[in-house]
């Protein structure tokens, strides 16, 4: 459920970037290590991207701290991305945004 929960949020805000051209193909959070390991599609690209991101709570925010990939030149990109715009997904308010919070 909180996978889910924030592959949607990372989904708006992909689309609110107006980045059509990438996909979340998969998402698995795992909250001990606080990441978030991501496989995309990126059009261009013959094969999937995996992506892992440690992140941290910031009050109804998840702050994305830093970004692996295994792609050299997009683990480049990735930081600059973070270091020009943040790395700040919001979470949903009420029980759901509470029990996201709980578990991340």
């Amino acid at each position: 459920m909180i996978d889910t929960m924030i592959r949607k949020a990372l989904e708006a805000r992909i689309a609110a970037q107006g980045l059509d051209w990438l996909k979340v193909r998969h998402l698995e959070l795992r909250s001990a290590d606080k990441c978030l390991v991501v496989e995309i599609d990126l059009d261009g690209e013959p094969a999937p991207v995996r992506a892992t991101a440690h992140y941290r709570l910031a009050g109804s925010d998840l702050v994305i701290e830093s970004v692996e990939t295994s792609k050299k030149w997009l683990t480049e990109v990735a930081r600059l991305a973070l270091a020009r715009h943040g790395g700040t997904i919001e979470l949903p308010g009420g029980l759901v945004g509470t029990m996201a919070r709980a578990l991340l």
